[in-house]
C-alpha cells in the first residue's frame, strides 16, 4: 500500500492507494499514522478513493490507532470508501472500525461536530 500525506490547518489528511508493484511498503500505513498521531492535529482523514482492497491487517492497524488517538482527543475518521473495501473492514472488525463518511467536506463536519460535543461534555 501506498500512503500520501497532506497536512491540512486543522487535521492531517493520509490518502491510500493499492501498492505499486515494484514498491512494497508494509509499515507504511503504521509509519504514517505514527507521524499522523504526533502531529499536533485534531483529527486524521484517511481517504481510500485509491484502493481497492485492504492490505492484511490494515484493519486491526486502523483501529487500533483509532482508539489511541480517541484516548488523546483526537479523531480518526475515514471516507471514500467503495463498497469492497468498506465491506472488507467491516467483515474484519464489525464493531471496532473508525467512523467512516462519504466524503472529506462530511469528515470535517464529523470532527467539528464531535469537538463541540466534547467542548460541552467538559
Amino acid at each position: 500500500m501506498e500512503v500520501y500525506r497532506e497536512i491540512l490547518p486543522e487535521s492531517y489528511l493520509l490518502i491510500l492507494a493499492d501498492e505499486v508493484p515494484a514498491s512494497p511498503r508494509e509499515e507504511a500505513l503504521d509509519w504514517a499514522l505514527r507521524r499522523a498521531a504526533r502531529s499536533g492535529k485534531s483529527s486524521v482523514w484517511i481517504d481510500c478513493s485509491h484502493l481497492t482492497h485492504l492490505p492484511p491487517d490494515a484493519a486491526e492497524l486502523l483501529t487500533f490507532y483509532y482508539h489511541k488517538l480517541h484516548k488523546h482527543g483526537m479523531s480518526l475518521v475515514l471516507c471514500h470508501l467503495s463498497g469492497e473495501v468498506r465491506a472488507e473492514l467491516e467483515a474484519l472488525a464489525p464493531v471496532l472500525h473508525p467512523p467512516i463518511v462519504d466524503t472529506l467536506l462530511d469528515a470535517e463536519h464529523y470532527c467539528h461536530q464531535l469537538q463541540a460535543e466534547q467542548r460541552q461534555a467538559s
